[in-house]
C-alpha cells in the first residue's frame, strides 16, 4: 500500500508540473521541457517533502523483491533434496554397500587364522623349495 501511494503521490506531482510547462508554449521545445521539469519537480518533491512515505514505499518493494528471492532459493533447496531422498532409496533398494580397499584390522586376523596369509611377506608354503631349520 505504501508503494502504490507514494507512487501515486509522484505521479499527481508530476501532472500538475507538466500541465503547467505545457501552458508556456516554448514551440517545438515545449514537450520536451514539460516532460523533463515535470520528471525534476515531481523527484524533488517527493524528495523532500515525503521522505517517510519514500522510505515505507523503499522497504515494501525490498520486502516483496526478497520474498521473490527466497522463494526461488527454497525451491532450489526443496529439489536438491528430493534428488538425494532417490539417490538414497536407490541405494538403500539396491542394497549396495560400498567396498572398502583397505581391509580391517579384524579381517586381517581373520584370514591370517584361516591359513590366507595375504600379500604382506614371501609364501612359506609346503611350495616351498627352501629348507627349514
Amino acid at each position: 500500500m505504501a508503494l502504490l501511494k507514494y507512487s501515486l503521490i509522484r505521479l499527481a506531482t508530476f501532472c500538475v508540473v507538466f500541465a503547467a510547462c505545457m501552458f508556456l508554449q516554448l514551440g517545438r521545445f515545449t514537450l520536451p521541457f514539460a516532460v523533463l521539469v515535470g520528471l525534476l519537480v515531481s523527484w524533488a518533491v517527493a524528495y523532500l517533502f515525503f521522505d517517510r512515505q519514500r522510505v515505507a514505499a523503499g522497504e515494501q518493494l525490498a520486502a516483496i523483491v526478497s520474498g521473490r528471492r527466497r522463494t526461488a532459493a527454497r525451491q532450489q533447496a526443496d529439489a536438491d533434496a528430493d534428488a538425494e531422498d532417490e539417490l538414497a532409496e536407490q541405494y538403500h533398494a539396491a542394497d549396495v554397500r560400498p567396498q572398502n580397499t583397505r581391509q580391517s584390522e579384524e579381517d586381517r586376523r581373520g584370514s591370517e587364522d584361516q591359513g590366507d596369509r595375504g600379500t604382506d611377506g614371501p609364501d612359506r608354503g609346503a611350495d616351498d623349495d627352501r629348507p627349514r631349520g
